[in-house]
């Protein structure tokens, strides 16, 4: 992170500015004003400033404790429940779909809207709203469901909280407030779960904002291959990466913006595993705490079926 600290400015420098400069013409009264209000703020706006370059420095010096605070400032995250509406973009088989997405505590509403920009044929928008009204007339499915995705979510938080241990750091630099930071396997972890056991086998790169305790972006590779029980259970293959972005909307909250992966290996000696997921998620809106599956139904129905173009809905 760059700062630049302007040059002290204090009320006696303001009111004889004519002295030093013998050519300066006075003023306006208005621009005088606000030239005393900057200067009265100037050691506020110092001290700001010196805090900011006091939690770069620290954060670069010691980047094991700012990925700590991170893993912490999620958790503290975590148990602040909100819930929203969202596009999102998935990319799969050559195709580009449009989902308009609603969350609510009983559960998520997901309707396909689009494929490759161009909205559903009648035949296939009458298939999603039948399937849609099966799955509000089905809430132990939506339980299930819901119960799945907080067991999952629960689990990535769990893995998520071992990377302060299960990788050593570096820093690499800073890009715009963004803190960089280099990391590669600690070879004293020992891992607790299968899942864990990929660490080993993972490098990468995390950017950081060091005022907020935020990850804004983690990219990894696969260095070597990973085998579950010796390859008994399965392994990925060499090369496998993944990126997960995440940016800051207008209620000053972060949210996932795109997940990219692409991964192979096999599953129980025999199933081959190939994933290849690139998903974007954008307009955002808060929906509130008490909203009902219904009445999510009933806002994804109001929503256009053909997004705006843009660079993150063109197809590839």
């Amino acid at each position: 992170m760059h700062l630049i600290f302007q040059p002290h400015v204090t009320p006696s420098a303001v009111l004889f500015a004519r002295k030093l400069v013998p050519n300066l013409k006075p003023m306006p009264y208005v621009r005088i004003v606000a030239f005393l209000l900057l200067a009265s703020l100037g050691p506020a706006i110092a001290e700001a400033r010196a805090q900011e370059l006091a939690v770069a420095i620290e954060a670069q010096t010691n980047p094991q404790k700012l990925v700590r605070e991170v893993v912490e400032n999620g958790r503290r995250l975590k148990e602040n429940t909100t819930y929203w509406t969202y596009r999102e973009l998935v990319r799969k088989e050559g195709k580009l779909e449009t989902h308009e997405v609603c969350q609510t505590d009983a559960g998520t509403i997901d309707r396909l809207v689009a494929i490759n920009n161009q909205p559903l044929p009648p035949e296939q928008q009458r298939r999603e709203d039948a399937r849609i009204q099966m799955l509000l007339a089905n809430p132990a499915e939506i339980r299930r469901e819901k119960q799945k995705q907080r067991e999952d979510a629960a689990k990535q938080y769990r893995m998520f909280a071992t990377f302060p241990d299960a990788f050593r750091y570096r820093n690499a630099g800073t890009e715009g407030r963004l803190i960089k930071l280099k990391f590669e396997p600690n070879p004293q972890f020992v891992p607790n779960t299968r899942q864990e056991e990929v660490f080993h086998h993972l490098e990468g790169t995390m950017w950081i904002d060091p005022e907020q305790k935020q990850l804004a972006r983690i990219d990894g590779e696969l260095t070597s291959e990973v085998k579950f029980a010796g390859g008994l259970l399965g392994h990925l293959d060499k090369g496998g990466v993944f990126s997960v972005r995440f940016r800051q909307v207008d209620s000053g909250q972060w949210l996932m913006a795109a997940l990219q992966v692409n991964m192979s290996g096999k599953a129980l000696l025999f199933k081959t595993i190939s994933v290849q997921e690139e998903r974007e998620f954008e307009d955002y809106r808060r929906v509130p705490g008490n909203f009902t599956l219904r009445q999510a139904e009933e806002l994804l129905q109001k929503m256009p079926t053909l997004p705006k173009q843009s660079a993150a809905n063109t197809s590839k």
